[in-house]
C-alpha cells in the first residue's frame, strides 16, 4: 500500500512539473512569436520609408498628398492611393494586433501618434473620404472618431520652416 502511496505522489509530482514546465514554454514561445511580430513590423516600416529615401520623387509627392489630395494630377492621385493603401493596410494591421493585446502600450502609443497625426492632415483626409470604404468597419471608426491633435504631425515642409 506504501507504493502505491509513493509511486502515486511521484507520478502526481511528475505532471505537475510537466505543467510547469509546458507553461515556461508556452511563455517563451509567445514571447518568440511577439518579437517576431515586431521585427516584421520593423521591416514593414522600414520598407515603407526606404522607397520614399531611395526615391527622392516618391517622398515629395507624399509630403504633397497628405497636404492636399485635390492638387494633384491623375498619376499623382494614382501613385500616392497605392502608398496611402500600402500605409494604412499597416496601420489596420496594428490596429488589429493591438487589439489582440499583441503590441505593447508603449509601443502602440508611438506608432498612434504619428497614425492620428497623418491622419488628420488635410489632403489624408481628402483621400480618406474616398477610399475608407476599402478598409473594416471598426479601424475605420477607429480614425473617424480619433481625436484631431493640437498639433497635426508634422511634414517635412513643417520641419524645414524656419522660427523667427
Amino acid at each position: 500500500m506504501n507504493f502505491e502511496i509513493i509511486i502515486n505522489t511521484i507520478a502526481s509530482l511528475g505532471v505537475i512539473l510537466s505543467v510547469i514546465f509546458l507553461a515556461y514554454q508556452i511563455k517563451k514561445n509567445t514571447l518568440a512569436v511577439k518579437a517576431n511580430y515586431y521585427d516584421s513590423l520593423n521591416n514593414t516600416n522600414m520598407e515603407f520609408l526606404r522607397q520614399l529615401v531611395e526615391h527622392r520623387e516618391l517622398g515629395e509627392l507624399m509630403e504633397r498628398a497628405v497636404l492636399s489630395w485635390e492638387v494633384l494630377d491623375e498619376d499623382e492621385k494614382r501613385t500616392s492611393n497605392y502608398m496611402f493603401i500600402q500605409l494604412f493596410r499597416h496601420w489596420e494591421n496594428m490596429y488589429y494586433q493591438r487589439k489582440i493585446s499583441v503590441l505593447d502600450k508603449q509601443f502602440w502609443a508611438s506608432h498612434l501618434n504619428t497614425m492620428i497625426g497623418y491622419y488628420h492632415h488635410q489632403g489624408t483626409q481628402e483621400w480618406w473620404s474616398k477610399r475608407r470604404m476599402a478598409f473594416a468597419e471598426d479601424f475605420r471608426n477607429f480614425l473617424e472618431n480619433s481625436e484631431r491633435p493640437v498639433e497635426v504631425y508634422p511634414t517635412i515642409k513643417d520641419l524645414t520652416k524656419e522660427k523667427i
